[in-house]
């Protein structure tokens, strides 16, 4: 169904650690046990050659961890980019760990493709969400990572304790080198962080949902992330997925729609860990095929992944710009 060849794009969690604890994070939502983990840059090494050289884009985004807390990503960018020297960078983190010089050499691979560091607020806002971070470290990273050359884009979440903020944050953003500035909804809200005033929108889970349903009504499959645009997920525990949704699932239990990933996993999981077994066996292996073949039809799927899933990313974001020389 799918080959290693077809692959061109990997999102990657290299850390499963995080020193934030934002009340809505999927991290507080675990019913499995999934402990701090990281991809040693010896383990990512695991990766063939071959397989590097053939990606167009590399994001380390993971569910659950931050990826500034393995001390090894410069390592393990300076790897990729030896191998793939056109390939772009992703990234996204809340940018409170490490120092300014680790991130001054990681910008410095980061000219192409951009670093998303996420602020929520300013000074004496940012943290009641951010719980755990450090607002005035991320903005000193952030502007080493700017003055190493990387690309840096403000995700700005936005509550009522902060939306009066919203143009000083626009403003900061751009005198510290950032390229974008832009605001999106919490994925909830409750009694302490409130939903703000100011911003008319629909959550994220309603749009995902209206999407859903008008794609299902046209007896349309899920059009799953390996077939569509040729990506897979890698966990920071080694397992390698379909996509990032499959292993969040696994670990969290949050929707009973995808419960069937859970007993392939399980079904699977010594089998589809690249630290120990080839990627090539695993993206072409059964676990892989049962997958495919069963989110062609599930409502989860479908509602996730689906041809307007352009249109749902623009509706999650209410404020955007991007600054010019």
């Amino acid at each position: 169904m799918i080959q290693i060849g077809d692959i061109r794009g990997l999102n990657i969690e290299v850390s499963s650690k995080c020193i934030g604890y934002c009340p809505f994070c999927s991290r507080r939502q675990k019913v499995r046990s999934y402990k701090d983990q990281l991809i040693t840059f010896s383990e990512f090494k695991r990766l063939p050659e071959s397989f590097l050289k053939q990606l167009h884009i590399i994001t380390f985004a993971g569910n659950f961890g931050d990826l500034c807390s393995n001390s090894e990503l410069v390592d393990i960018v300076k790897h990729v980019k030896n191998i793939n020297g056109t390939i772009r960078m992703g990234g996204d983190t809340n940018g409170s760990a490490q120092d300014e010089e680790w991130w001054k050499a990681l910008g410095e691979l980061f000219h192409d493709g951009c670093m998303i560091f996420s602020l929520d607020g300013l000074e004496n806002t940012h943290s009641l969400h951010r719980k755990g971070t450090d607002f005035n470290k991320i903005i000193r990273n952030i502007k080493a990572f700017t003055d190493g050359g990387g690309v840096a884009h403000w995700k700005f979440i936005v509550f009522e304790h902060n939306e009066h903020q919203v143009k000083a944050a626009e403003a900061m953003a751009k005198d510290i080198g950032c390229s974008r500035f832009f605001v999106i909804s919490s994925r909830d809200y409750n009694e302490k962080l409130r939903r703000p005033k100011t911003f008319d929108f629909q959550m994220k889970r309603e749009i995902f949902l209206s999407y859903g349903q008008k794609y299902k009504k046209r007896n349309k499959h899920a059009t799953c992330k390996p077939l569509n645009n040729g990506s897979i997920y890698i966990a920071a525990d080694g397992t390698v997925h379909p996509c990032c949704f499959a292993h969040c699932m696994y670990i969290t239990e949050h929707n009973h729609l995808f419960q069937y990933i859970v007993l392939l996993i399980e079904k699977y999981h010594a089998e589809i860990n690249f630290k120990t077994k080839p990627l090539q066996d695993i993206v072409e292996g059964p676990y892989f095929k049962e997958v495919l073949l069963q989110s062609k039809t599930n409502d989860y799927c479908t509602i996730k992944c689906n041809k307007y899933k352009k249109e749902v990313r623009k509706k999650l974001v209410l404020y955007d710009t991007y600054f010019t020389e």
